[in-house]
Parts: structure tokens; sequence; C-alpha cells
């Protein structure tokens, strides 16, 4: 397998050909430009190239996969699966026309008791807040034939919280979220990315059909349904040596 040198999916280019050896599953967090008094600015794509990233797969011929189609086992050759960690207002504001534009669905995890709150798990570390999706944000991003799965109740650190307290995080959460919009949430997103096997075995106790992961990789038939690799996207880190290269050639 050619893997790519980078580990942050910013462009098409260096991931296409990998990409057509398994199924990529890109995670996006905030839409736009980073808000004031933001320190990871990491978390952040803005609208250009978020569009820039979706007109590129749709050029190369790729498209929308479904984490429903991968719970079933039958996924679609050439195509990604698009996945928002948290409901930040801003992925409902910049993110639906682009999606809809070059034909791409979206799966959104929410944090069932931050609906229509704040980030307060980055807050309390000095992050800015940013307003996440409420009820009515959450059944437009549904209307507009989108997903949503959950990402526990409060964006708790799975794999560091006693086993109860973990538990009635991912079983609390889906029953909210089934609760609020009416439908089935099938699909489980890990926060931080915190997981072992006792958190997994959670996970398929509750219900859920896949999970995923801050693990880096493409997913094979082979890989657990419940242990989803994905790829962060967002934009290209300038340091020194490739600010260097961009505008003096060097």
């Amino acid at each position: 397998m050619n893997t790519p040198k980078s580990r942050v999916y910013h462009r098409l280019a260096p991931f296409r050909d990998w990409f057509r050896e398994g199924l990529p599953i890109l995670t996006y967090h905030k839409l736009g430009a980073p808000a004031r008094g933001a320190k990871l600015k990491g978390l952040y794509a803005r609208e250009r190239m978020f569009d820039k990233q979706l007109r590129e797969l749709h050029e190369a011929g790729f498209s929308s996969g479904s984490l429903d189609e991968v719970a079933s086992g039958v996924v679609k050759a050439k195509c990604v699966v698009i996945t928002f960690d948290d409901a930040y207002v801003n992925v409902l504001r910049h993110g639906l026309e682009p999606l809809a534009r070059y034909k791409f669905q979206a799966m959104q995890y929410v944090v069932a008791d931050a609906i229509g709150g704040s980030n307060h798990w980055d807050v309390k570390w000095g992050e800015a807040a940013e307003p996440l999706m409420d009820k009515a944000q959450l059944r437009e991003w549904l209307a507009a034939g989108h997903g949503i799965g959950s990402h526990t109740s409060s964006h708790v650190n799975l794999a560091k919280v006693p086993i109860e307290k973990a538990r009635e995080e991912i079983r609390a959460s889906k029953q909210k979220l089934e609760d609020l919009l009416g439908i089935p949430v099938r699909h489980f997103c890990y926060p931080y990315g915190g997981w072992n096997a006792a958190v997994r075995d959670l996970v398929a106790e509750a219900g859920y059909e896949t999970a995923t992961t801050l693990d880096f990789g493409l997913n094979t038939p082979a890989t657990p349904k419940l242990e989803l690799k994905r790829l962060m996207a967002r934009h290209q880190s300038w340091g020194l040596k490739a600010i260097r290269a961009r505008f003096f050639g060097k």
C-alpha cells in the first residue's frame, strides 16, 4: 500500500491513488475562518478549501459513500465518506451548499447534551466558544439529506472514565437523539478518538452499527465496523519550509 506521507488531508493529489485501495472517511470539525481567540486552528477548514476539496473529489470521479452502506457491508468502489464532529452551526451555514453542489452526503456526530449550546469541552481549556446546532438546525441538516450520529452525551474521553460512566454516555446519547429527532441513530464516534476494547463492546451493546475513530488509514471489508479509521481534513499547515517553497522557490 502506497500510503501518503501526510496524515492530514488538504488536497486530493497526494491521496488519489491510495484512496482507490480502500474506503476513505474524512473528518471535519468546523467550517469557516477561525474564531477570534481560537487556538486549535487545525479544527477549521475555510469555506474555499472545503469547496475545493469536494470539487477535486467530484471531478476525479469519487462519489458519496454512507455509513449505512458500510454497516450493510455493501460499499461502492471509488467513494468517500464525509463526517463532521460536534455539530457546529458553521457547518450548517457553510457546508450545505457545496455538499449539494457536488452531490455528497455527510454524517454529523452530535453531542446530545450540548444541542443548542457550545463546545464547553474546549472552552474549559481556553478555546474559543462556537455555537452548536439546535433542534431546528439539526432537522434542517436531516432535511437536506444528511445523517446524524452520536458523539456521546457530554464529549468525554470514554477511555478515561469509569466503565459505567462510559456506558451511560453511549446509551443515553443514542436515546436522547432518537427521542428528539424521531430517527434511528445507528452510528457513533469516539470523542478525542478515545476507545479501547471495553468501550467498543459498550458501543456494540448499545446497538450502534458503526463507530469511527481518529486512527489513521483506509477501511477495507476486514476493518471492524466499530473501529473505522478516518483522515483529518483541514488546511495545510504552513511551516518555514513550505513558505520558502511557495513564495521564494527554495
